[in-house]
């Protein structure tokens, strides 16, 4: 399996609070999905040696990146927010900048934006 930090693309590079509302975020879907008993039951046959606090960590660690997008939406969501302190929207603008920062910084720019065309 790929590391979740490392991406040509840059999509699962972000800044480590970017990261921390993403995994809340996959944490919640975990609970959402888990009231579903056949969707319990086969993630459970899935990892069959984790009690239950590793199956939701291992749903977290392997479904986090996917929520990247979800936490940097939420987040800009926040500033638009009036019952948001106008600190907590300094503090979540300059997480943003330096996440877009890190995106910047992994993607390569010579590749084209679809990948090579033959």
């Amino acid at each position: 399996m790929a590391n979740a930090n490392v991406s040509k693309t840059g999509q699962r590079m972000c800044h480590r609070q970017v990261r921390d509302v993403a995994m809340a975020a996959a944490g919640q879907l975990y609970e959402s999905l888990m009231g579903d008993d056949e969707f319990y039951r086969e993630w459970r046959r899935q990892n069959p040696r984790l009690d239950a606090k590793g199956l939701e960590r291992a749903f977290i660690n392997q479904n986090w990146a996917k929520c990247i997008e979800f936490a940097r939406s939420t987040l800009t969501l926040m500033l638009t927010r009036d019952d948001i302190s106008e600190d907590v929207k300094a503090e979540i603008m300059v997480v943003l900048e330096q996440d877009q920062s890190i995106r910047n910084k992994h993607v390569r720019p010579t590749d084209p934006p679809f990948g090579r065309l033959h």
